[in-house]
């Protein structure tokens, strides 16, 4: 009879701990403020271009076209915007439009002719290393954001599952 009934109950008196939270990784960052940039950059134009309509609207001649440019530009504003919205939120589909937009900036730094007037051939020179750069920047973008262990990690923690929910 060595119990006291005066003793406390044996308890748990351990915190549950926590979940270990992914910190969002660089690229994920850079790809939020690049959808978010892209996004301000197309609604500016948007807007100058909606402002130059209304000042020469006697001078239009295709209403549709007009309207089917605009729906076009909100279409594509709301796109990276969503996109940007995702990528903060860990959609997994996120990362893979991510890795499209890359593909799409390099294959357009790649292929577009350069037409740029260069005063000396040492700005000539730089903008060719540019155009040697940009690829490989955007390659290792590209596994830093598909690829990489953190994303990997990033993008399938803090999704919620249906057995967790009940």
């Amino acid at each position: 009879m060595d119990h006291n009934p005066y003793s406390p109950p044996q308890a748990n008196t351990e915190l549950p701990v926590p979940k270990e939270s992914v910190r969002r990784p660089i690229s994920v960052w850079l790809l939020i403020i690049l959808l978010w940039a892209v996004a301000i950059v197309i609604s500016l134009a948007t807007a100058r271009l909606a402002a130059t309509l209304m000042a020469r609207w006697s001078e239009v001649t295709s209403v549709a076209a007009v309207a089917i440019t605009m729906v076009w530009r909100v279409f594509l504003i709301a796109i990276f915007i969503a996109a940007a919205v995702s990528a903060f939120r860990r959609r997994p589909w996120s990362r893979w439009f991510g890795v499209a937009i890359f593909v799409l900036l390099a294959a357009y730094s790649v292929f577009t002719p350069d037409k740029t007037q260069y005063l000396n051939d040492a700005e000539r020179m730089g903008g060719m290393l540019g155009r040697i750069l940009m690829p490989i920047l955007l390659a290792w973008w590209t596994y830093a954001i598909a690829f990489s262990s953190k994303s990997k990690q990033y993008f399938s923690k803090g999704r919620i599952n249906e057995s967790e929910v009940q």
